[in-house]
């Protein structure tokens, strides 16, 4: 029988928060190959942590943990996918006019969406 400390019950939460995200990446995984969907399952698994998250608050503090300490170091995570962008490079430069395209429309849409989401919740509250 092991003593209970701050520091052991810190690591239990995280290892408990890291189970909870991997299960949900499993689920999401799960869920794409039974419904095809041309979506990665680690999407998947975060679109259910939202949704459950948004209905079961509780649920969602469950994942903090090991949240927070990923999003401080988040930087680190696009160092692969830039290495892997850089070694594809003159495939990226063949295709510089659809992906310049792709980047400011995908840019473009999200602004005129959030836009819209904030005029409507502006006025809801009845300050727009």
């Amino acid at each position: 029988m092991g003593l209970r400390t701050a520091e052991t019950d810190g690591a239990r939460s995280v290892l408990a928060a890291l189970a909870l995200l991997l299960g949900l990446q499993l689920l999401g995984t799960l869920l794409v190959d039974l419904t095809h969907l041309p979506v990665p399952g680690a999407v998947v698994g975060l679109v259910v942590l939202l949704g459950v998250g948004a209905r079961f608050p509780r649920f969602a503090r469950r994942a903090e943990p090991a949240g927070e300490p990923l999003l401080k170091h988040l930087q680190l995570l696009f160092v692969p996918p830039g290495v892997g962008a850089l070694t594809q490079l003159s495939t990226l430069v063949q295709h510089a006019g659809p992906l310049a395209l792709a980047v400011v429309g995908s840019f473009a849409t999200g602004l005129v969406v959030a836009g819209l989401v904030l005029q409507r919740l502006l006025r809801r509250r009845g300050t727009a």
